[in-house]
This record gives structure tokens, sequence and C-alpha cells, in this order.
């Protein structure tokens, strides 16, 4: 019993434990090339933003034009 305890302490001890730099580092690490991955990745999640941004104001733009020929059919049903 208390080998599995020295041994569990140990591979504990000895695991590799994740390295934590700041992205001051990345053309450091890996070359600058790097950075114009990380740019790229900015620039696709930027791109995602607006287009989501549009498909939003394009979908309440149309619910907005719904309800208001709906509002129109039920004023038309009521003059009648």
């Amino acid at each position: 019993m208390n080998h599995r305890t020295v041994i569990a302490g140990l591979a504990v001890l000895l695991a590799p434990a994740p390295a934590f730099a700041h992205v001051g580092h990345l053309g450091e690490l890996a070359g600058h090339s790097h950075w114009v991955g990380a740019a790229a990745l900015a620039g696709a999640a930027l791109l995602a933003g607006v287009i989501a941004l549009k498909d939003r104001k394009r979908k309440a733009d149309e619910d907005a034009a719904e309800s208001q020929s709906d509002e129109a059919d039920t004023a038309g049903d009521a003059a009648q």
C-alpha cells in the first residue's frame, strides 16, 4: 500500500505541467510566421461576427415587416 502512495506522488510530481506564457512569446516559440496565423484567426472571428450581426438585423427587419402586414390584415378585416 505504501508503494502505491509513493508511486502516485512521484507520478504527480513528474507529470508535465503546462507552460504559462503570454502572447509576446508566440513569435519566439515557433517563429514569426505564427503571428500571421494569429492575425488570420482574429480576422476570421471578426468576419464571422459581422456576418452574424447582419443576419440578425435582416431577420429583425423581416419579422417587423411580417408583423406590420399581419396588423394591416387584421385592420382590414375589422373594417369590413
